[in-house]
């Protein structure tokens, strides 16, 4: 697709798909440097930083990660021109600032759903001129727990969301007639390609119960001069430090 079709597409739908963002090299070099940073340094790491899917703390054990921007090479990633003309052209700005980058492993057969949500209601940025691009390291379906989108959900503005109790997804929305009313996509990815939502786009992913692992990673970039509304950061804070000390493991 050109430039033209996927920016006309992220302000209509809310979302895109971009099929061979990344090369294979890339995908490669990608999961060697997460997994050597993973070895290295997951002990350093608890609480909202990082999940297990169960009690077993270890690397392998990983279900997500929330300070992937820690590691060196992924920082570097993420100034990658292809990346940075991408962010600025969907966000229609000369400036932008990486808010973080984040892994969802979601293993095979144990992977952890993630409830409907928006961004934009843990990120707290007053004109929401933000996105996230999901870059996919396996194949993503359906089956193993793809990440789905209400299409156009975009324009609806921000949703009321309640506590989740989820590990890596602290907040829901709850049943909302709006939603029933839009179209639901489950797009399919091969390792490289990418997708991109805007901070209002609500989404989500279910379980993966199959044979196959769902490992991604996430890039979240921010209008470079947009600002943080603080009342609804910290009311979003102190309910996320309070479902962590409550959370059932």
């Amino acid at each position: 697709m050109t430039r033209e079709i996927n920016t006309k597409l992220f302000n209509d739908n809310g979302w895109v798909k971009i099929r061979n963002f990344s090369t294979k090299s890339e995908i490669n070099e990608i999961k060697k440097k997460i997994n050597q940073f993973l070895r290295k340094n997951y002990k350093q790491y608890s609480g909202r930083d990082i999940n297990f899917l169960s009690n077993k703390k270890d690397w392998k054990n990983i279900n997500s990660f929330h300070k992937l921007h820690d590691c060196n090479f992924i920082q570097k990633f993420s100034k990658k021109k292809k990346i940075e003309l991408l962010v600025k052209n969907f966000l229609n700005t000369k400036e932008i600032r990486l808010r973080a980058s984040e892994l969802f492993a979601k293993p095979k057969k144990y992977g952890l759903d993630v409830p409907i949500h928006q961004d934009n209601f843990y990120w707290c940025i007053k004109d929401a001129k933000a996105l996230t691009m999901w870059i996919a390291l396996e194949k993503t379906n359906k089956k193993n727990g793809g990440v789905f989108y209400f299409d156009k959900s975009h324009k609806l503005g921000l949703f009321k969301h309640v506590p989740s109790y989820k590990k890596g997804s602290s907040q829901m929305i709850k049943k909302n007639l709006k939603l029933k009313k839009l179209n639901k996509s489950y797009p399919s990815l091969n390792p490289g390609d990418c997708l991109v939502h805007h901070s209002l786009a609500v989404h989500g992913s279910n379980k993966n119960h199959s044979n196959n692992s769902r490992k991604g990673i996430t890039f979240q970039f921010v209008n470079f001069h947009s600002k943080i509304d603080i009342i609804r950061k910290t009311k979003y804070e102190r309910s996320l430090k309070k479902q962590i000390q409550r959370r059932v493991y």
